[in-house]
């Protein structure tokens, strides 16, 4: 059985950069300069060596169409913000969720709409969990 290998991690401006990928792909370095539209103080060419790195990171697919770079994401949105939360549960919580949760709630951070989606969840969980016995 092979292992699945998790996407590597990424620093906070590569995700901008993905997130733009993700929304819009193929895409090209020009056209993720222009969408980040003046929210970042980087250059074109500074948006090109985050564009390299995440290739070489294998995060993107680089198609080299008459000699322009075409960038699509080479892992998904999904699959990168598991691994992503994953790696924050462990290092901040040591793995416990409970924690986490009671973190968000005692800080007041959670607004009563996402709290009736988490108790919404949680339900929705505990139903899924009571089928399978």
């Amino acid at each position: 059985m092979s292992k699945t290998i998790p996407p590597p991690r990424i620093s906070t401006s590569e995700w901008e950069i993905m997130d733009i990928v993700w929304k819009k792909n193929p895409i090209t370095a020009p056209e993720v300069f222009s969408l980040l539209g003046g929210r970042k103080s980087w250059s074109q060419k500074t948006v090109n060596t985050f564009l390299f790195r995440l290739a070489g990171k294998e995060m993107l697919k680089v198609e080299k169409r008459y000699n322009i770079n075409f960038y699509s994401p080479a892992v998904s949105r999904e699959k990168s913000v598991t691994e992503e939360s994953r790696n924050f549960l462990s290092r901040v919580f040591q793995g416990a969720l409970g924690d986490l949760l009671a973190h968000f709630c005692e800080q007041g951070s959670l607004n009563d709409a996402e709290l009736a989606e988490l108790e919404r969840m949680i339900s929705d969980t505990r139903s899924k969990r009571k089928k399978k016995i």
